[in-house]
Parts: structure tokens; sequence; C-alpha cells
């Protein structure tokens, strides 16, 4: 008689979801045993470097990353991408997706903000006039939300500078990606000073286009879903010669392990782009993870940020175990003050930017959201007091211009729920002694 095949794997993963769910009781995190067990069976049948289509959506993306996604956001997101994703042009071919926290909607109940990933490709006959056409696509998209109702562009990250300079008083070495202010966007030229003082100007369409971050950032407000959204896109450009040769502008096509793409249409344009890939992506984003905890964990802490960038690692290297402890994590109430730096961003710039054309009642209507999270995740001595700050905020939303207090009591806010969101991380995340082992090994490699 033969066995089941798929016995073995059954009861290993009920062997891992016990120690699992001792951990997470131990720190106090909630856990449904027989859906962490379930993921463990599917992520061990999945393959590492495999793309998967979901038909009934309409969407594709990394086997695993499939796995997180919540198609409930579906709709949501194509709206959103809409508003963020490059003007079109007749050389230029893309393909959008969601990305990071905001793709794992099954599992990232809270994510800080919505980042979207293009692929984007551009037909020309020469690298260099690829880098041009890149130039005017990149400025049409900025400016595009100058002349739109509830989007309000903040920065944009394009090209990288020649020399050492400073700008607007922070150094800035060669080789790091230029921010650009939306006036400077308008300008088409940014001001700088070199490292002696003198003053220097460079201009937007002389920028060593695709090299370094090709980003957007901006303020979305959604009348329907009624919120106000910090959102991004990060481009990664490639070049397509007349011999079909794919070439990226930076040097490196990105893997496609956290993004899902929303258009089932643009399936070949994606496929096209990524079989130029390295194949040693996978590595190479491992390395990348691994570099960010660091950072989050000994540098810069920041337990939040550690944490998923820690699930992104652990679920693609077979550290199945920790993955799924840390999922646990992600839907604990204390976890929705990660949100609330960024929805206060949001609501800030919303009411303060002169450009905005977001209407009161949606900011009112941002700060409830806030208060509701900060309801759901405190108490006590905690809750009292950003409650009372918050309800100073919605005071001086009515006013015009806001209170002169506006400022300090968004900065308030800001630290009191990060201080509370960093703890909350650092006890569970260490609550896992494989996961606390690993981050201090980190050290030895660094």
């Amino acid at each position: 008689m033969q066995s089941d095949p798929g016995s073995g794997q059954s009861a290993k993963s009920v062997a891992q979801t016990d120690e699992i769910v001792a951990a997470a009781q131990a720190v106090g995190v909630e856990i449904n045993a027989n859906e962490t067990a379930q993921w463990l069976i599917a992520m061990s049948a999945s393959e590492k470097d495999a793309l998967a289509q979901d038909a009934q959506h309409g969407i594709f993306g990394h086997r695993i990353a499939l796995l997180d996604f919540d198609a409930d956001d579906l709709a949501y997101f194509r709206r959103l991408a809409q508003r963020v994703r490059v003007v079109s042009h007749p050389q230029v071919e893309s393909a959008i997706a969601i990305a990071g926290s905001a793709a794992q909607g099954k599992v990232q109940l809270f994510p800080g903000d919505n980042d979207f990933f293009e692929r984007v490709n551009i037909r020309a006959d020469r690298i260099e006039k690829a880098r041009k056409i890149l130039r005017a696509v990149m400025r049409a998209t900025a400016l595009r939300a100058l002349h739109e109702p509830d989007i309000v562009l903040v920065e944009v990250n394009f090209g990288v500078y020649p020399r050492e300079v400073l700008e607007r008083g922070s150094k800035r070495a060669a080789g790091d990606s230029i921010t650009w202010t939306p006036q400077d966007v308008v300008n088409g030229f940014i001001e700088v000073q070199t490292t002696d003082g003198a003053p220097l100007k460079i201009q937007w369409d002389e920028t060593s286009a695709g090299m370094g971050w090709t980003y957007l950032g901006w303020i979305v407000a959604d009348r329907t879903a009624g919120r106000i959204a910090l959102a991004s896109n990060m481009l990664d450009v490639t070049w397509q010669a007349p011999d079909s040769a794919i070439t990226a502008l930076d040097g490196s096509i990105d893997p496609f392990f956290q993004e899902i793409y929303l258009e089932p249409n643009a399936l070949p344009i994606f496929a096209k782009i990524t079989r130029a890939a390295d194949k040693g992506a996978l590595n190479a984003y491992a390395n990348a993870m691994r570099a960010q905890v660091f950072h989050y964990t000994h540098e810069e802490p920041n337990y939040g940020k550690a944490s998923k960038r820690l699930y992104n690692l652990f679920r693609l290297t077979d550290q199945l175990e920790a993955a799924a402890y840390l999922r646990e994590i992600f839907d604990e109430p204390q976890a929705q003050l990660y949100q609330v730096p960024g929805l206060l961003e949001a609501a800030n710039v919303a009411l303060c930017d002169p450009s905005a054309e977001i209407d009161r009642a949606t900011v009112l209507q941002q700060i409830e959201v806030v208060m509701q999270h900060v309801r759901d995740a405190t108490e006590g001595q905690d809750e009292a007091r950003i409650l009372t700050e918050l309800s100073r905020l919605k005071s001086d939303v009515l006013r015009e211009p806001p209170g002169a207090d506006w400022e300090q009591i968004l900065q308030d806010v800001r630290e009191r729920c990060a201080a509370i969101v960093n703890e909350f991380f650092r006890a569970r995340l260490f609550g896992f002694a494989a996961i606390e082992e690993y981050v201090e090994g980190l050290k030895a490699i660094s």
C-alpha cells in the first residue's frame, strides 16, 4: 500500500506550527494554527523562481507573492495605478504592479503606504535617445499632478549627482539620486552648491536619466474609498535596441519577488523584460534584504520595517517557521499604529499644500481613521493622550489657515505612535528564538 505523499509534509507542518504557536502565545500574539499549517504546506510546495497567474482576477506575479495578495483590494489598486503610472508615449511600453507591504494584504493588514513598481521599456535606436525619452516621460508624469484634482506631487528622484554637492543643506555624494521638489520639476533645474559653497545648477534635460532611483511620490485622495494615501511609483527602466536586445538603464533589471501585476495584457511586456534579468537575482535580493534588516536593527532601529524585510527574506530563503511567525504579528491591533505617520503626513500635505485640491471633509475623515486606529491599539494614558491631540487636530482642520500648533501636534502624535509601534514589533520580533539569533548573527557578516 502506497503512503500519502503529502503526509510527511503535513506532519512536518504540524510540528512547525506547534513551535510557532508556543512562541506566539508567550508574547501574547493570537494565532490560527490551522491557517498557519496550511500556509506552511503551500509555501513548501511553491517554486522559488516561478511566475504564476490568477486568471480569475486577471493578475500575475511571483507564485509566493500571490499567496499573500488580497484580491479584495484590487479595484482600489487599479484606480490608484492610473493616477501614478507613467504617461503614454508611442515608444514606451510598461507593466505596472503593486509592491511592498500593500501587495501582502492577507498578511500586512496595515501597510504604511501604497508602493507601485512599473517596468518601463523604451524602444529607441540608441540608448541616449531612450534616456531623452525617459526625461520627457518622467517630467510629464510628475507635472500631470499639478493639473489634476485629488493628487499632490511630493517629490521625484531622477538622475544622479555627477559630483559631491550640498542639496538644501544636506551633503550628497557623487552617484546619489537627485531629489527634485515639485517646483524644481516645474523649473526644469535644481540649484545646489558645490562643497566649497559655489552655486551649481543642474538641468533636468542633462541628467543621467535612468541611473539611481527613478521614483515619484504623491499624496492621493480616493473619494470612492474615502481615504487619502501616500502613493509612489518606482520605475525599472530598460532600453530595447533595434535588434530587440534589452538593456537596463541603471545596469540591472530588478527581480520580481514582491510584485503583483494588475493588468493581464502586460504579461508579454513583463516576460520580455525579465528574460534579461540576472540569473543570480534571488541571491542579490536576499543580500539587499539582509543589509536592510541589519540597518533597521543595529544602526537605525525601526523594528516595524525590520519585521517586514525579515518576512520577505525568510519566505524566499526557506526559513518558513520564522516567516509564519512574523505573519501573525502584522495583524495585531497595535500594528495599526504603523500607518499613523503616513496617514498624518497625507493629511498634512492635503491641508497645507497650496497646490492641493483635496477638500477638508476628506482630511477630517482621514483623522477619524487615525483616531479609530488609536482606540483599537492603545489603552490607558497612551490612548487618552493621543486622542486628545488628534481632537485638537480636527479643530485645526476647520480653521483657515490651520492653527499655529498644527505642526507641533502632528509631530507629537507621530513620535508617540512611532515609539509605541516600535516597541511592539521589537518585543514580538525577538519572541521567536530563531529570529533573535538570526538578527544577532548579522553583526558577524555586516
